[in-house]
Parts: structure tokens; C-alpha cells; sequence
């Protein structure tokens, strides 16, 4: 087929050719080759749609229905496949997820840690995005004659794509490149083929097939074929998470390419919607554990690794009071059940079932790996996962309750052995960050620097520490009264100022930490469980098995783990010296009591003795409001912009028609806008037919409106000899837009709106004439290429 004629769908082939670029750029913030298919499967839905829709004249309603019906289809197995019946069959849960999916999936494509295929929602924006600019570049290019415009609408999408994906850009270079190719090729091709149907129109000799700049563009674009297959390639290469470095399995080919290019991405300035401060410290409930629920089962386990302890949380902040974690929520994303950061160490697999812990945070035995939530509620305990890559720490907004049920996969955090920490004799500092920490007393910071004052490495300082508490503390875990809760200042002031030192693992494992934050080494310390012995087959997790250690960073050994709390059975000493007495001072008697008490009111008005406290403000909660209302109003305009995107090309036709070209053609084209109106209205016309034959089947359909008087002026403008003056230009424009809102009354009020909205005038008349559809392109963007240019 030549360039001369061609099928009325290629140039929305052409426009979705344009939009693949923006689909490859979506990949990265999904992950693997499924990653494609959000955006993939919405602009080319959106493309048929907008085909089907122009072919068979649609209304817009019959749009609207279409566009919402492929996002119920195709949203629920990429968006929420675990609301499906069977994995096929959509239930109600499923349409009640996807239209909050429709507000919600843009909060969650930026907040969650990428890649994000492996979670449930934010597929449904990309799905969303590319309906809507499949349907509206397809409908652009099929329904109007420009040429720079179908060009815009891909390059926003792609645009689209970069701010909601990651900032490591894998083949970003390709997709610039193969995009400019694209339109190149996009501005070429429409070049020859208003010069080709010029020719044709005003040449007697016909097109007999290409010419050599056919040849050209043919050739460009098996050029622009490879270079996507080669963007491709490079784009699924195993590459590191450091970016800009090949994978291991890469070719040294591909170890040329640039892999990965660093941007600023829209996640960059968000900060996740969990608020860490709702959640306290975890090490507040260590008293509870070993007292309380002594006996009490907490979890089941089946898998624990040998020698393995299963960590609660990890903290590394202290305010005087309590040990928090001083991570912000940024430091906290969501994320599906694969953890996107992956430590190195061997691998542990374990069943854990909850029984009478009740908490957000998720146990592990190291740096997690994956994460599956099983139960009742583990929907909703997935949804609301977040893991902290520094801290090992996961949390589930959900809560776990007895009943709850959850597979880990770790790389296994284990104590060090007598020979490897022989080996970490000299180590230094390593490269974490300290642990902040306030209001320290006095008396930690002394006692650090004296007892390591014959210690010169980091390891020997923090050893030197441990064996003092180990040998010179008891433990007691309060059943005596012999130690207080809690890890505040003035308790571990207490601690260390006693004449022993008596305490558990709370107030040693506190202390040790202040104090190796005085010598300027980072620790953090964790709560957890171990047996005392090793345990086979199911590990029953009872809260005497809880346990508080100290990890610090040393360098070329990561975090190693110290145990400074004593043994268990090495109880504080009993025989405490007797008291002195203390003798009673002499006091004089108290006053002889009055005779008679004075009356008083006994009633005392209950506003009266509340005293007036001066509370904190509290949040007004106007920046949930404004995010609330951005997100509704995001929501309405994306429902909204098919109809505002008709209403803006008809308004825009009808003001070139009304403001370009001379007298007569304007004159023309109020007659052109009525006969728009009456098409919507679902009247034919057809190229061929004269304004007289027009006008005689508006008079026969609609006999009230009178257009008699337009048709005859413009009539008499276009054949006559005279020039109409602008005044009377503007006179039959005004009469026009009369006849069209004459013409609207007409229909009852239900239909009104769907003619404003129609599309049928803005779709090419049944028969064409011999004016060329592209001229418009050849006098506004190429005013140079002459119509009998061939080669």
C-alpha cells in the first residue's frame, strides 16, 4: 500500500506506536516482564476503545461505559487479583477495591518501595493513565487533522511514567533516543504524504509506487525496531542496586551501555503516610514479657534456624526515657511480599503462628527476604506492611493478633563464635551512624571512659564493657522487688550507682549502648526471643524467653551482636546491713481544735474543681483534608477528561472557523457549526451534498428552526460579487449560535447533554473530496515542501 492511500486506522497505529516508550519507562517501578502490563494493556485498550468507538459513531455515554468497563476487566486481575473468585471471576470486593483504587493507586505508587509489582493497587494508576491517553491520543489523531498535537500526548505520558517511577533509569538513553526517532519518523511521514496527495490531486501522472525517500523512512524504521529491541534487552539485564553497574551476568557488551542514570523522581519529595509516632517503643512491654507472660505462649514457630533469635524490633534511639527508633516513616515503605533489599548470608525459611502476642511489629531472624501473610486478615496485615532496610525492621499497620499466621524467609542473623570474635581483636569503627541519644548521665559517661581505658579498639572497648556487667552485675527480673522497670536516666543512673549492680536484660542492655555511644561506636539494641537450649521441631515462644542484646557495627564485620547481661542464676546479694535508728525528734502538741467550725458551702460546682490544663494543640487535620480533596478532585477530572477534551476541541474549532481566514471563510463556517450541531443531533450529511440540499432536510426534520437566512447569506457571500462586511459576518455568526441553541431545545433535556458531548462532528465526513486532509499540516509546518516536489 502506498502512502497515498491509507487505512483510516493507521495513524492511531502510528499514535500507539508513540506510546510504547512511556510503557518500557513504567517498567522499572514494577519489576520483571510483568511489569509491562499495566500500562501496556491500558493504552492499547484504550486505543481499540477509541477505534471501535470513532467506527461504529458512538455516542459519549456509550465512552464513558466502555472506558469504566475495561478498567473493571483488565483492573481486577493486575490491581486486585486477591479479591478475584478463583483468580478469574470479579466479586463485589473487587469492584468495591478498584473504584477506591481509582483515588488510593496514586498515594500507593509513590509510597511504596519499588519494585511494587509484587503488591495489590498500584497497578491500577498506570492501567488508569494509559486508558485515558490511549483513548485520547488515538482519538486525536483519527478525529483531527493535527500533527504536533498527537505528538504531545505521548510525550506527556511518558513524562508520567518517569515522575512516578524510581531514579534509577534503566536504558534511559534508548527511550530518549528511540522516542525521537519515533517522531521524526511520525513529522516525515506525514511530510510525503501531503506532498504524495497533492501530487496525485494535481498531477496527471499517478503514484506508481515508492520513491527513494519512501525507501528512507522504511529504512529509519527498521533502524528505530532495533534500537527499541536493543533498549529492551539492556532493560531487563540483571543490573546492581547501586545503579549505573552491570549485573554480574551481564556481557561486557552491555558493560558499555549506560545501564542506569540517576534523576529526581516525584517519590523523592514525598514522605510515606505512617506516622511512627503512633507506635510505642516495643521495649516498654519487656517487664510484661518476662513477668506477666512468663508462662504464656506468644508464637509457634516451625524452622528456626540453629542458633537463630528471633528479633522483635531494633532500636536505636534514646530520649532519656525510652529506647524508640529513630528512623522517620520515610524510612519505613511499603512493600509487597518480596523485600526489594536483599543482604547477603545463608538463608532461613520459617512458619510463625501467633497465639498471644498482640503487636504491629513482625518478628524475623535477620535482614527479611520475604514476607507472606496468611489468616484471616492477611489482606489487610499485607496491605499495610512496611520494612525498614536499616533497622530489619518490619511492621504491619494491620496489627497481629492471635490466629495470625505469616512464612518468613531471612538471611539469618547469628551470635558470633569464640573464634570469630577472636578474629575481631583490633576492629574498629564501622560506618553506620550513631545512635542518637539525650540526656545521658553523667555517670554512664564516666564509667565508659574508665573501663576502657586500657582498651584501644572499638572491639575491645565494647568487650571490656560486656565482661564488667557480666561480672560485676546480678540479674533479677523484679519478682523480688530488687530491681525497678524501665531504661530512663534515672534508672540506669540507679544502676550504675548502686552498690550492685542489679537488673535484667533491659537496664544492661540500655546502659551498654549509652555507653558505647559515649566512645563514639554505633550500636543499636534489640528485643527479642531465644531458648535457652536448642529446641527441635516447634519452637514454643513463651515471654521468659525474651531477651534484650546490643548490636554494634565494626568495621569489615558488620553488626555483631553482645550479650552484657549477667546469667540468670546469679541473684543479687540478701544480706543487706540493718538500718540505724533513727531517733524521733521532740514536737510540741498540735493547737486545741476551734470551738465551732465555720459554715461553709458544701456544694462545690464540678467546673470549679477541674483545673484548667493548657492541652497541646492538636492536629486540625487540614493537611488530611487537602490530600482528601486532591484526591477527589484528581479522581473527577481523570472521570471528567474525556468530556473536557471534546468540549475544548469543539471550542476550539469553532473559534478558528470564526476568527481564521478571510470573510467568506468565515462566513462558511457558521454554516458549518450548525450543520456540527445537527450531526450530533444525529443528522446525516454527506461531502457531496450543497448547503441548499442540507437546508431542505434540516427545514423538513426540524420546520421551527429557521436557517433559511444563513444558508441564503452565506450562499450569496460565497457566489456573489460583492464582499459582506465584518459586521455582517458577525451578524450571521450570531444568527448561527442562535440556530444552535434553537436546534438544542429542540431535544428533551435528558439528550441535551449527551449531543453537547457527542463526537459525531468531530469525525470525518462519509465521502471525502478532493481537498487534502493534510494541507493544514503542509501550510503551517512545512511551508517549504512544494506540492510537486517527487523524486
Amino acid at each position: 500500500m502506498s502512502l497515498t492511500t491509507r487505512s483510516p486506522a493507521s495513524r492511531a497505529i502510528g499514535a500507539w506506536l508513540l506510546l510504547l516508550p512511556g510503557v518500557v519507562a513504567s517498567q522499572p517501578t514494577f519489576g520483571g516482564v510483568t511489569g509491562y502490563l499495566p500500562a501496556l494493556i491500558g493504552a492499547t485498550v484504550g486505543v481499540v476503545i477509541a477505534l471501535v468507538a470513532i467506527s461504529f459513531q458512538w455516542s459519549m455515554a456509550s465512552w464513558f461505559l466502555s472506558m469504566i468497563g475495561a478498567y473493571l476487566i483488565f483492573g481486577g486481575p493486575l490491581a486486585a487479583p486477591e479479591t478475584m473468585i478463583s483468580n478469574v471471576v470479579p466479586s463485589f470486593e473487587t469492584l468495591r477495591r478498584l473504584t477506591l483504587l481509582v483515588f488510593q493507586s496514586w498515594k500507593d505508587l509513590l509510597t511504596a518501595a519499588t519494585p511494587v509489582g509484587d503488591l495489590s493497587g498500584p497497578q491500577a494508576a498506570p492501567l488508569l493513565a494509559g486508558l485515558l491517553v490511549g483513548a485520547l491520543t488515538a482519538s486525536c489523531a483519527q478525529l483531527t487533522r493535527a500533527v504536533i498535537l498527537p505528538l504531545l500526548l505521548p510525550l506527556a505520558w511518558l513524562a508520567f511514567n518517569i515522575a512516578f517511577g524510581v531514579r534509577e533509569a534503566p536504558a534511559s538513553l534508548w527511550l530518549g533516543v528511540v522516542f525521537g526517532l519515533e517522531m521524526m519518523i511520525w513529522l516525515v511521514a506525514h511530510a510525503i504524504r501531503s506532498t504524495r496527495v497533492a501530487n496525485d490531486v494535481f498531477l496527471v501522472r499517478k503514484s506508481a509506487g515508492f520513491s527513494r525517500l519512501t525507501i528512507r523512512v522504511v529504512s529509519v524504521s527498521v533502524v528505530l525496531a532495533f534500537a527499541a529491541a536493543i533498549s529492551l534487552a539492556v532493560n531487563v539485564l540483571p543490573c546492581h542496586v547501586d545503579r549505573k553497574t552491570p549485573g554480574p551476568a551481564a556481557p561486557p557488551s552491555v558493560a558499555m551501555l549506560p545501564c542506569y542514570v540517576d534523576r529526581k523522581v516525584l517519590r523523592d519529595s514525598l514522605e510515606p503516610p505512617l506516622n511512627m509516632r503512633d507506635y510505642a517503643s516495643p521495649l516498654m512491654k519487656y517487664r510484661l514479657y518476662e513477668l506477666t507472660q512468663k508462662k504464656e505462649v506468644l508464637f509457634r514457630v516451625t524452622g528456626m534456624p540453629v542458633g537463630g533469635r528471633l528479633r522483635l524490633a531494633t532500636l536505636d534511639s534514646w530520649d532519656g526515657i525510652t529506647f524508640n527508633f529513630s528512623r522517620t516513616s520515610s524510612d519505613f515503605l511499603r512493600t509487597g511480599r518480596e523485600i526489594p533489599w536483599r543482604e547477603h548470608g545463608d538463608l532461613s525459611r520459617a512458619e510463625v503462628v501467633v497465639e498471644s502476642y498482640e503487636g504491629p511489629w513482625v518478628p524475623s531472624f535477620g535482614s527479611a527476604v520475604r514476607v507472606e501473610f496468611g489468616g484471616a486478615q492477611s489482606i489487610e496485615q499485607s496491605r499495610g506492611f512496611y520494612f525498614s532496610r536499616d533497622a530489619y525492621q518490619g511492621l504491619t499497620t494491620a496489627g497481629l493478633r492471635s490466629g495470625s499466621t505469616f512464612s518468613l524467609e531471612d538471611v539469618i542473623a547469628l551470635p558470633s563464635s569464640p573464634e570469630e570474635k577472636a578474629a575481631m581483636e583490633g576492629a574498629g569503627v564501622g560506618s553506620a551512624r550513631l545512635a542518637e541519644v539525650q540526656l545521658v548521665p553523667e555517670v554512664i559517661a564516666t564509667a565508659a571512659n574508665e573501663w576502657t581505658v586500657d582498651a584501644e579498639s572499638a572491639f575491645d572497648k565494647l568487650r571490656a564493657i560486656e565482661e564488667r556487667f557480666r561480672s560485676e552485675g546480678a540479674y533479677s527480673n523484679g519478682e523480688d522487688n530488687r530491681s525497678l522497670p524501665g531504661h530512663s536516666a534515672h534508672r540506669l543512673a540507679l544502676l550504675m550507682t548502686s552498690r550492685q549492680k542489679v537488673g535484667s536484660d533491659e537496664q544492661y542492655a540500655a546502659a551498654m549502648a549509652l555507653m558505647a555511644t559515649q566512645l563514639g561506636i554505633p550500636v543499636r539494641v534489640v528485643l527479642g526471643f531465644y531458648p535457652s537450649q536448642p529446641v527441635e521441631g516447634e519452637w514454643m515462644v513463651t515471654g521468659e524467653e525474651a531477651h534484650v542484646w546490643v548490636e554494634a557495627q565494626l568495621e569489615g564485620f558488620g553488626w555483631v551482636m553482645f550479650d552484657p547481661t549477667p546469667d540468670r542464676d546469679k541473684k543479687p546479694q540478701t544480706d543487706t546491713p540493718k538500718p540505724k535508728p533513727h531517733p524521733k525528734p521532740q514536737v510540741d502538741p498540735p493547737p486545741a481544735p476551734p470551738e465551732r467550725i465555720p459554715e461553709r458551702d458544701l456544694y462545690i460546682d464540678p467546673e470549679q474543681k477541674e483545673t484548667e490544663e493548657e492541652d497541646e494543640p492538636e492536629d486540625s487535620g487540614l493537611l488530611a483534608a487537602l490530600f482528601l480533596a486532591g484526591g477527589v478532585a484528581g479522581g473527577l477530572l481523570l472521570a471528567l477528561s474525556p468530556f473536557l477534551a471534546i468540549a475544548l476541541l469543539k471550542s476550539r474549532r469553532c473559534r478558528l472557523r470564526r476568527t481564521r481566514g478571510s470573510t467568506v471563510d468565515r462566513l462558511a463556517g457558521a454554516w458549518a457549526e450548525v450543520l456540527d450541531r445537527a450531526r450530533d443531533m444525529g443528522f446525516v450529511v454527506l461531502r457531496s451534498q450543497t448547503r441548499r440540499e442540507n437546508l431542505a432536510a434540516l427545514s423538513v426534520s426540524h420546520p421551527n428552526v429557521e436557517l433559511s437566512q444563513i444558508a441564503h447569506a452565506v450562499d450569496a457571500a460565497v457566489f456573489g460579487r460583492g464582499t459582506s462586511s465584518p459586521e455582517e459576518c458577525s451578524r450571521i455568526w450570531d444568527e448561527a449560535e442562535a440556530a444552535k441553541l434553537l436546534l438544542l431545545r429542540t431535544q428533551p433535556w435528558h439528550r441535551r447533554i449527551l449531543i453537547r458531548y457527542s463526537t459525531r462532528s468531530l469525525r470525518r465526513l462519509p465521502k471525502a473530496t478532493s481537498a487534502s486532509p493534510s494541507g493544514l499540516f503542509r501550510r503551517r509546518i512545512w511551508p517549504k515542501v512544494g506540492i510537486l516536489n517527487r523524486e
